[in-house]
C-alpha cells in the first residue's frame, strides 16, 4: 500500500470512529480536540493495527498528537513496509468509550416486545460485519488459561484492548456483537446475544478444557448465559468473573432520563466543552442494549453447573461526590442510579448469590468509576487484579 493509500485509510477508519470525512482532517488539530481520546483512542488504534499493513502502537495517538504527526508517521511507516514487506492482520472491529454513553436527545425510553429465540438463532439476523471475536493477548492454542471478556453496552471487545499485560500463560479474548456498526438491526433478548456467541468461545477454547467467563457491566449478564449454555451442553466453567456488573435481580436498567441528565453533565463519555460527541454507531448500539436489560430477568444456574470460583470486582467510586452539589436532577429511588452515582464503600454479591450458589467468591476493588474501568491508568488496577487471580 501507498503512503498516501495509508493515509487516507487511516483517516477513513478515524473518521468512522468520530463522525468526520476524512477532507475534515486538519494537520494542526490534536486528537484530543477531535473527542478521540481515552478509551475510544485506544480501540481506535486497535482498528488501524487489524486493518492496515502497518505497524501501529497502542498509544499512536499519544506519541503522535497531531493530525499532521500522524500522517508522518504512517509515510515513514509505509517506506520501511516496502523494503520489507509484510501482510494485513484481519481487520477488527471499532472499540468504544463508555459502556453507557448516549446523547442528550435520547430522554423518552422506547420499548421492544421480546422475541422468542428461534432454533436457529442466526436467522433474521445480519451479517456480522466484524469478527466475532478478538485476540486481544497471548495465543489460545499455547496459553494454560483462555479468558472469554464479553463486551459492555458498547458491544466492543476492544474495550478490554488497554489492559497491561496479564501473564504469559494466560491468552485474553473479547467478543464483539454482532451488531456493531448496524445496531437498529439489535432488537434481540440477552439470552439471544448469548447463543450467537457461544459457537465462537466454544471453537476458541481446547476440548477438555474448562472455561472462564467474564464481562464488565451488561458483559456479566452476557457471560452468566453463555455459561448456562456451555454448562447445558456438558461443559464445565471453572470461573467467573462480574466486572462491576450490578445482579439485575437487584438493580434496574438504566433509566432514558438519568442517561440525558449524565450526558448533559458530561459524566458519561459524551463530549463537553465544544469536543465533538460519541460516535453514533455506539450510541445506538448502547441504547439497543438498554432495551435489552430492560427485559432481562436471569434465573439461577442449575445444580451442579455453577463455577467452582467467581471473582466480582468493583470500583468504590461514584460518578459524583455529592448528588446534592451535582446539579443532576435524577431520581435516587431508583437502585442503579445510585450504583452509579454514589459512592459504595465494598459491594459483595449484591444478589449474583441467588444466581450462583454454592462458588467460592472473592472480591476485589480497583480504582476509577463504572465509566473509567478499562480506561488508563485504571486498566491498570484491573490488570492487576487479573493478574493475581488468574495465577
Amino acid at each position: 500500500m501507498s503512503a498516501d493509500s495509508l493515509i487516507q485509510r487511516s483517516l477513513e477508519i478515524i473518521g468512522e470512529a468520530i463522525s468526520l470525512e476524512p477532507d475534515e482532517f486538519q494537520d494542526h488539530e490534536t486528537w484530543k480536540f477531535l473527542g478521540l481520546k481515552d478509551l475510544l483512542a485506544s480501540a481506535t488504534a486497535a482498528d488501524l493495527k487489524g486493518q492496515l499493513d502497518a505497524e501501529i502502537p497502542a498509544d499512536v495517538f499519544e506519541k503522535y498528537q497531531t493530525v499532521g504527526a500522524l500522517k508522518d508517521y504512517l509515510r515513514s511507516s509505509s517506506s520501511s513496509k516496502s523494503s520489507g514487506g509484510g501482510s494485513a492482520a484481519a481487520q477488527q472491529p471499532n472499540g468504544a468509550a463508555s459502556s453507557l454513553t448516549t446523547t442528550g436527545q435520547q430522554q423518552q425510553k422506547p420499548t421492544r416486545r421480546v422475541q422468542p429465540i428461534p432454533e436457529d438463532p442466526w436467522r433474521d439476523i445480519p451479517k456480522p460485519k466484524v469478527p466475532l471475536s478478538i485476540v486481544l493477548q497471548g495465543k489460545p492454542e499455547t496459553a494454560t488459561t483462555i479468558v472469554f471478556l464479553f463486551p459492555d453496552g458498547s458491544g466492543a471487545g476492544t474495550a478490554y484492548g488497554s489492559l497491561p499485560r496479564i501473564g504469559e500463560h494466560v491468552c485474553l479474548i473479547g467478543l464483539n456483537s454482532p451488531f456493531l456498526r448496524q445496531a437498529q438491526s439489535f432488537t434481540c433478548s440477552i439470552e439471544h446475544m448469548a447463543r450467537l456467541w457461544v459457537d465462537v468461545v466454544r471453537k476458541l477454547q481446547p476440548k477438555g478444557k474448562s472455561y472462564v467467563l467474564g464481562g464488565w457491566s451488561a458483559g456479566g449478564y452476557y457471560a452468566f448465559e453463555v455459561a448456562k449454555l456451555l454448562t447445558a451442553a456438558g461443559e464445565k466453567v471453572e470461573r467467573m468473573i462480574l466486572i462491576d456488573s450490578p445482579c439485575r435481580l437487584e438493580f434496574e436498567a438504566l433509566p432514558a432520563q438519568v442517561v440525558g441528565e449524565l450526558t448533559r453533565k458530561g459524566l458519561m463519555g459524551a463530549s463537553v466543552n465544544g469536543e465533538r460527541t460519541a460516535p453514533e454507531w455506539l450510541v445506538q448500539h448502547f441504547t439497543s442494549t438498554v432495551l435489552s436489560v430492560d427485559g432481562y430477568m436471569p434465573t439461577p444456574l442449575a445444580k451442579g453447573a455453577v463455577p467452582k470460583y467467581v471473582n466480582f470486582i468493583w470500583v468504590r467510586e461514584g460518578l459524583v461526590k455529592s448528588v446534592a452539589e451535582s446539579g443532576l436532577e435524577v431520581d435516587l429511588n431508583v437502585k442503579v442510579t445510585r450504583f452509579l452515582l454514589e459512592p459504595r464503600g465494598e459491594l459483595k454479591t449484591v444478589g449474583w448469590e441467588k444466581l450462583l450458589p454454592g462458588a467460592a467468591y472473592k472480591f476485589d476493588y480497583m480504582t476509577g468509576n463504572h465509566f473509567q474501568i478499562t480506561q488508563p491508568p485504571h486498566s491498570d488496577s484491573l490488570g492487576k487484579i487479573l493478574k493475581q487471580r488468574l495465577r
